[in-house]
């Protein structure tokens, strides 16, 4: 018998029911949707991590890291790797509802 498939959107919506995740979840949302855009833009130029990591000044692991969302990378190197695929980093500030 198979499983049912989950998307990663699917199981984030099921696990912001519990509080502990919820408030981990608001720490650190940013940081995994910047890994998320730098990921889908590096896939989308067809660029390997190593030649993103080369043009931005950074090694290959650190690369990585970022994309997995296993770290809260810095302002500077968001703009490093973005630079690196050819874009610019906007900042917005939103007021919490």
């Amino acid at each position: 018998m198979v499983g049912k498939r989950v998307t990663v959107d699917d199981w984030l919506e099921e696990e912001l029911h519990d509080e502990e995740f919820r408030l981990l979840w608001r720490e650190r949302e940013a940081a995994y949707k910047v890994a998320r855009e730098l990921l889908r833009l590096r896939k989308r130029q067809g660029l390997s991590q190593s030649e993103v990591a080369r043009r931005a000044g950074l090694k290959q692991p650190a690369i990585a890291r970022l994309e997995s969302g296993a770290v809260r990378p810095t302002l500077d190197t968001i703009q490093r790797v973005a630079r690196a695929l050819g874009c610019e980093v906007e900042v917005k500030l939103v007021v919490r509802t």
